[in-house]
Parts: structure tokens; C-alpha cells; sequence
């Protein structure tokens, strides 16, 4: 469900850097990537159980 939410998120803030302005796409484009590197850090701190 997150990884949906940041995939519309990036294609609304690429929506927004065609056609809009460069002032509102920054932002919107550096909010997203901190969402991403948040849901990255938050899967890759995940301890794996495995049991060989």
C-alpha cells in the first residue's frame, strides 16, 4: 500500500513538473524523496528471520 502511495506521489509531482510550476514541483519533489528514504530505511532496519 506505501509503495502505491509513493509511486502516485512521483507520477503527481512529475504531472506537476510538466505542467505546472517549477516553484511547486521542488517542493512536492523533495517531500517525496524524503518519504522514500524513510520507507527505505524503515524496511531495510527489518531483522529477517530465517531459519536454516
Amino acid at each position: 500500500m506505501e509503495f502505491t502511495a509513493l509511486f502516485l506521489a512521483i507520477a503527481i509531482v512529475m504531472l506537476v513538473a510538466w505542467r505546472g510550476s517549477r516553484s511547486l514541483a521542488l517542493p512536492l519533489f523533495a517531500a517525496v524523496l524524503i518519504a522514500c528514504v524513510a520507507t527505505y530505511l524503515h524496511h531495510a532496519t527489518d531483522t529477517l528471520k530465517l531459519s536454516f
